[in-house]
């Protein structure tokens, strides 16, 4: 897989796991519709859009997982980090791409039920691949920026988001993003997310708990 797939591929699952939960009701500029206190995780599957093919072993896809958190420090402001990894392994090879990032989020209340959300962060990323237990890794890393959308379609038990991230690494590729999260009790919610670009289509399923 390409350097630029992999550092795509980190930063929007960073963005897409971004917390969401309802605060009360606001209107008007001011504080943000959603809290952005929260920590949790997400299991998936990456889908390259062309097969990769390692020493004749053919890599159709990759399983996903990774956790996050994010503390907001006041009404339009918040920070995250996240650490995530997508792997797959054959007979005799095995391709694994590590990540993290760090990110800056500002949250813009639209009306009671909408927030725009401008992101800029930080991920870095390390490819390795290995063959017969011989290894060979590859370090990049890349400035992120995203915009976002977060809409309560019914406040406090459905909401649905949208947006768009990229890296300013050479060639990289803009990856949109469509997800829909479904709350219960007070602080948890079940949340879904789909991203694709020109090189991968990402599925995600995350847990988040809202402090």
């Amino acid at each position: 897989m390409r350097k630029r797939n992999a550092v795509a591929l980190s930063a929007v699952l960073a963005m897409t796991t971004t917390p969401l939960f309802a605060e009360e009701t606001q209107s008007g500029i001011g504080k943000s519709n959603f809290s952005y206190s929260t920590v949790g995780g997400y299991l998936g599957r990456v889908t390259p859009d062309e097969e990769i093919v390692f020493l004749n072993e053919v890599y159709e896809d990759f399983g996903a997982a990774g956790i996050n958190g994010a503390v907001q420090l006041a009404d339009n402001l918040a920070i995250g980090a996240s650490a995530g990894i997508f792997t797959n392994e054959g007979n005799r090879t095995e391709i694994t791409n590590s990540s993290i990032s760090l990110n800056l989020f500002v949250p813009i209340p639209i009306g009671d039920r909408v927030d725009l959300i401008p992101r800029v962060g930080y991920v870095g990323n390390e490819v390795e691949a290995c063959a017969d237990n011989i290894c060979a890794t590859e370090d990049d890393s890349a400035l992120s920026y995203g915009l976002f959308t977060r809409i309560w379609v019914v406040p406090g038990t459905l909401e649905i988001s949208g947006g768009f991230s990229d890296s300013d690494e050479e060639n990289s590729d803009s990856t949109t993003s469509i997800g829909a999260s479904l709350w219960f009790r007070e602080h948890h919610s079940i949340e879904l997310n789909v991203d694709q670009n020109d090189s991968f289509d990402a599925v995600t399923v995350g847990y988040r708990y809202t402090l």
